[in-house]
């Protein structure tokens, strides 16, 4: 069960001090802010003269940049770490360069150079995240760090307070430096990259547990775009919704690091609030008021949707493909394509494209309820060599031994209240790997048995535990462990 790779890949995640995911976080605050300043039709310098925003290329510039990271992802992940340090770099200098009286020309391949090395970036924020971070790293990242990050995306929508484009300058410069700081400590080559499987190593992957996490992230990116569409249709609306997302994003932090309550635990809670914020937008045709209201709910939704990197995590702890980061990048991309043809079919029809979101965020909670159970238990399995010597085994950091202990699987056969101790060993590691997301088939090659057997063994684990599917089966472990903090 404890591949080799697997667990070599659970040592090299690493923890991350607060201190610096934040840093990291400000990459999204460049990223948005830039969009904001450069891309915007209203946009103004020093809010005087109007920069002539005629990027003639800035949609092609995009698609390449998007397609060139996806294949530095795929074959030469080892440089991905200095591309950015490099990318930052020239960013930083970039920025300062918006400080000159630059001639139009200029100022234009300038903002080209911005939107290379931003649009390049994007796609290595998630490899880093997916491949690198420690599951209490993303979770911070994705959480605290964002939450600092969007609020400060809130303010530079000029809606809260008056941020002329001279104050955002240094802003901009500030939010560099401090991304440059991040990748500076962030080591490069193989000491930052996990071991990517190959075929021949006999590593089966989770099928049911993978493709309901990407069909999430997809969804979730769906709504990531759409959210920000419809918010912006009310005044101030965007800056409301960021600020929700903000303080949401927050609360999820708390609430994980206080309660020891999953982000994934929280997802169906605040995607029904962002569904039931697009049905409200929708009264808010007849009681305008209401509007406001909407953009309150629909923030909650968004806040799930930032999460799309962490449904990546698990599916690296089980299967570690090198095509996991750039599948969910290629998924996103293909997301913001079909929102284009979504708002284009419903033009000039507001009420039915909210239903339409209504519905997709409606379909968000069932496809995550079907594979939250999966998502969880393989980020709680312990991933550990069992063949280490109990004197190396004291020796470890205590950011290992948690990493290790608390995602344990192991079963004694004393405790009576584990459900998985009323089975077989046998029977026990068939059940694991169907908590894990595994099919039959896979169940079978992994375990060298017939399929029928498998089939043999799936019947009698649900009539001994008294469950009916394997969604139940794996709830039922994920909510012992959580009783009993295993």
């Amino acid at each position: 069960m404890n591949h080799s790779i697997l667990i070599e890949n659970q040592k090299k995640r690493r923890d991350i001090p607060l201190w610096v995911l934040v840093c990291f976080s400000m990459f999204s605050f460049w990223q948005m802010g830039f969009i904001y300043y450069f891309l915007e039709p209203s946009s103004a310098m020093d809010g005087k003269i109007p920069i002539n925003i005629n990027i003639d290329y800035g949609t092609t510039l995009t698609a390449v940049c998007y397609i060139l990271g996806i294949l530095t992802m795929i074959f030469l992940p080892k440089i991905i770490v200095w591309v950015q340090r490099i990318a930052t770099g020239v960013a930083l200098l970039s920025a300062v360069a918006f400080f000159l009286p630059l001639p139009d020309n200029i100022l234009r391949f300038n903002i080209y150079l911005q939107i290379f090395c931003c649009c390049l970036m994007i796609s290595f924020e998630t490899f880093l995240v997916v491949n690198c971070f420690s599951e209490k790293s993303s979770i911070k990242y994705l959480t605290f760090g964002y939450g600092i990050a969007v609020f400060l995306i809130a303010l530079v929508q000029n809606e809260i307070v008056s941020i002329p484009f001279s104050a955002f300058r240094y802003a901009m410069i500030a939010a560099l430096v401090l991304l440059l700081i991040f990748y500076l400590r962030i080591p490069t080559g193989k000491e930052c990259l996990p071991q990517f499987v190959k075929k021949s190593e006999g590593l089966i992957a989770p099928k049911k547990m993978m493709r309901g996490a990407y069909l999430v992230a997809f969804i979730a990116a769906l709504m990531g775009v759409g959210g920000p569409a419809v918010a912006g249709k009310v005044e101030h609306g965007v800056s409301i919704m960021y600020l929700v997302v903000a303080l949401s994003s927050f609360t999820m932090y708390f609430l994980h690091k206080k309660a020891n309550i999953h982000p994934f635990r929280m997802v169906p809670l605040f995607v029904g609030l962002g569904g039931f914020g697009f049905l409200v937008m929708l009264v808010s045709a007849y009681v305008p008021a209401l509007s406001y209201v909407a953009c309150i709910l629909i923030g909650f939704g968004m806040t799930v949707c930032m999460l799309a990197p962490l449904y990546g995590v698990p599916i690296m702890k089980a299967y570690p493909s090198r095509y996991v980061a750039s599948a969910i990048i290629g998924l996103a991309i293909t997301a913001v394509l079909i929102h284009a043809v979504i708002a284009e079919l419903f033009l000039g029809a507001p009420v039915a494209l909210y239903i339409v979101y209504a519905v997709i965020m409606g379909v968000l909670v069932f496809v995550f309820m079907q594979v939250e159970p999966f998502l969880m238990f393989t980020l709680r399995r312990r991933i550990a060599d069992d063949t280490v010597p109990a004197a190396e085994e004291a020796e470890k950091s205590p950011v290992e031994e948690t990493e290790v202990k608390t995602e344990s699987a192991t079963v004694s056969a004393d405790d009576a209240d584990n459900p998985l101790a009323k089975l077989s060993p046998k029977k026990r590691e068939v059940a694991e790997l169907i908590c894990l997301g595994y099919t039959n088939k896979d169940i079978a090659k992994t375990l060298v048995i017939s399929e029928h057997t498998v089939k043999d063994y799936v019947k009698d684990i649900y009539y001994t535990l008294a469950v009916h599917s394997r969604l139940e089966l794996a709830a039922l472990v994920n909510n012992y462990r959580l009783a009993n903090k295993k």
